[in-house]
């Protein structure tokens, strides 16, 4: 994949997820923190952070090698619009249920969106492409 490519699709992600958000009206969920509401009281710090990851996540596109720009593209789009929301909403906005949580409090449902579903898979497609490189030259 070529970088226009790249951040065509990091752009078509983006755009998906916050077109989907903006058709809720009230979010099931506001996650005001990193993924599980980590660091939620600091919101600020939180948009500033991922901004400053999504920003180097964006220029890292260009650098990466041709098989790496797939799953980083990934990745890019999901931070995009994570990142808009915590710096216009001041939260992420999540509405796609998961199954409930084995344990003492079973009940509790975790929620993610359409971006971080893009996260997840460019780094475990990255993973396994690393892997996959790793063993090719080892066996070479």
């Amino acid at each position: 994949m070529d970088n226009k490519k790249a951040y065509m699709l990091a752009g078509a992600i983006a755009l998906a997820d916050t077109a989907v958000k903006g058709l809720i009206k009230e979010p099931p969920v506001k996650n005001y923190g990193f993924a599980g509401n980590m660091m939620d009281r600091h919101p600020g710090a939180v948009a500033l952070v991922s901004a400053i990851l999504t920003g180097v996540t964006g220029f890292a596109v260009a650098a990466l090698p041709d098989r790496m720009k797939l799953p980083a593209a990934l990745i890019l789009g999901g931070a995009l619009s994570n990142s808009a929301d915590r710096l216009i909403r001041g939260y992420v906005v999540d509405y796609i249920p998961m199954n409930p949580v084995k344990g003492p409090d079973s009940s509790k449902r975790y929620y993610c969106n359409l971006s971080d579903l893009a996260i997840f898979a460019g780094a475990g497609i990255g993973i396994g492409l690393e892997l996959g490189q790793d063993v090719a030259e080892n066996e070479g």
